[in-house]
């Protein structure tokens, strides 16, 4: 059987919203909804939060979830995690965002599936909504026949010259490594390619790693701004008296 942890990173000082993960959203931290949605996917054998703040790991403990403290050095999430990992003994590792409180467990769910299908990298998308085309924050896949990804932007791709030939996908924020893909990635070195998008994931398309990719109808809402956390805050409680 396949060994899988779920590793959330998370990290204090945010560029545009400080002290992120510590947000209150509805009565606990943000950091602390994240675990609470992670907690409900199924076969997981960790789930930890990889931090560098005391506080971070403080109130996660709290809460009574794991966290890992990692090096103020790490430069992204996926050094993190790789980070992380050594401290977490799997055969492969999810990396969900820890600024998604309203994370859906049946994509993580999908892509723990794809782990356990041999997968070496794994990670998620969704149908494009309304009105994200021309949104930089939502970030976009294009597909080949096998389900893997051929690139991801921030701008519209496939550029609809021919509309309604291909179907646009946004992807989500919540990857997949077997333990050798996830070490092998955070031993190569930054590309100008993902700095030019901001995108760390163009850095394993780069140097020829493949990614398969699960699509479904899953919601997501990354929290980056006051205004995100408002919405985060709204529609956490909608989705509590839907589901009371």
């Amino acid at each position: 059987m396949v060994r899988l942890a779920i590793l959330i990173p998370a990290r204090y000082g945010a560029q545009r919203l400080p002290g992120k993960p510590l947000a209150d959203l509805c009565g606990a931290p943000l950091i602390v909804r994240v675990c609470e949605r992670a907690a409900l996917v199924d076969g997981i054998g960790d789930l930890c939060v990889a931090t560098d703040d005391e506080r971070i790991a403080s109130a996660v403990s709290r809460a009574g979830f794991r966290a890992l403290m990692t090096p103020r050095e790490c430069r992204n999430g996926t050094e993190r995690i790789a980070a992380a990992s050594e401290q977490v003994r799997a055969d492969g590792y999810l990396n969900v965002q820890g600024d998604e409180p309203l994370v859906d467990p049946g994509a993580i769910a999908a892509v723990a599936d794809l782990l356990r299908r041999g997968a070496e990298m794994a990670t998620a998308a969704r149908p494009l909504g309304s009105g994200e085309a021309a949104d930089p924050s939502v970030v976009k896949v294009v597909l080949g026949e096998a389900g893997r990804a051929l690139y991801f932007s921030r701008s519209l791709i496939p550029y609809p010259r021919t509309a309604g030939e291909v179907a646009p996908l946004a992807h989500l924020g919540i990857y997949g490594y077997s333990a050798a893909s996830l070490r092998r990635f955070a031993s190569l070195p930054e590309t100008a390619l993902e700095r030019a998008e901001s995108l760390e994931q163009l850095r394993a398309l780069y140097f020829g790693e493949r990614i398969d990719v699960a699509v479904g109808p899953w919601h997501s809402l990354a929290v980056d701004t006051p205004d995100d956390l408002e919405r985060a805050r709204t529609e956490f409680l909608r989705e509590k008296r839907r589901t009371a």
